[in-house]
C-alpha cells in the first residue's frame, strides 16, 4: 500500500521568510542497470526547492539530508547532487501543463566505488503538492479528552507495537499536532497510520 501511494515531497522549510519553495510529490517504481530492468525497488526521498536562489535539500526515507543545485531547462527542472568523494546524481523531471499534474521523471545514480562504476536509472513521476498536503494538522485536546483516548485506544500497549518513529508521531498527536497527509502516507507504518486516524476521530468527537 504505501508502496503504491509512495511519494516524493518537496515541501516549504523556512530557510529565509522571502524565499519561495516549490513542492513536489515523485514516484520511482522501476530501475535499469547494465544487468536489465527490474521492479523490485521503490525509490523514496523528498526534495524541498528554494527558488529564490536555485538550491535544494533532499530528504531521503531514512533521514538523510543532501544539499544540491537546481538546473532549469526546456520545459523541465533536474536537480544535481555531488558528493563528497565525486559521485553524482541527478534527478530530472519534466515540467508541462497542467503543472499540478504528474510529470514524468527520471533518478540517475552514478557512483564509483574502487574504481567500479555502480549506475542506476529509475523511472516514474514527480508531482507538485499543495499545501493543504504538507502542512501539519494543530488543534487543542483537553486532558480529560487526552486520558480517555489514551485508555479507550490501548496508546501504551500499541506504542509498544510501533518504531519510535511512528511512537514519536502518536505522542505528538495526542498533544494536538498531527502530521501532514504526506508525512502520513511517507513516513509511517500501515498501524501507525492506523492510530494516528483513530485518535484524530476521538479527539474530534
Amino acid at each position: 500500500m504505501k508502496n503504491i501511494l509512495f511519494i516524493v515531497l518537496l515541501s516549504v522549510f523556512g530557510l529565509a521568510d522571502d524565499d519561495k519553495h516549490t513542492n513536489l510529490a515523485c514516484e520511482f517504481a522501476s530501475y535499469a542497470t547494465a544487468k536489465g530492468s527490474f521492479n523490485d525497488d521503490v525509490m523514496k526521498f523528498t526534495i524541498i526547492t528554494n527558488d529564490t536562489n536555485g538550491t535544494f535539500t533532499m530528504k531521503r526515507s531514512n533521514g538523510v539530508f543532501t544539499i544540491g543545485n537546481t538546473i532549469r531547462g526546456d520545459k523541465g527542472l533536474s536537480f544535481l547532487e555531488v558528493s563528497e568523494l565525486g559521485n553524482i546524481t541527478t534527478t530530472t523531471m519534466a515540467v508541462v501543463p497542467p503543472v499540478e499534474d504528474r510529470q514524468e521523471a527520471v533518478y540517475s545514480m552514478n557512483i564509483l566505488v574502487g574504481g567500479k562504476l555502480l549506475a542506476r536509472q529509475y523511472y516514474g513521476t514527480c508531482q507538485r503538492l499543495n499545501e493543504s498536503q504538507t502542512k501539519k494538522v494543530r488543534f487543542l485536546i483537553s486532558k480529560e479528552k487526552r486520558d480517555m483516548i489514551y485508555k479507550k485506544l490501548h496508546i501504551e500497549r500499541e506504542l509498544k507495537k510501533l518504531s519510535k518513529k511512528d511512537a514519536k508521531i502518536v505522542l505528538s498527536a495526542l498533544n494536538g499536532v498531527f502530521p501532514s497527509k504526506i508525512e502520513m502516507e511517507q513516513d509511517m507504518s500501515i498501524e501507525g497510520m492506523i492510530l494516528v486516524s483513530k485518535i484524530m476521530d476521538s479527539a474530534t468527537k
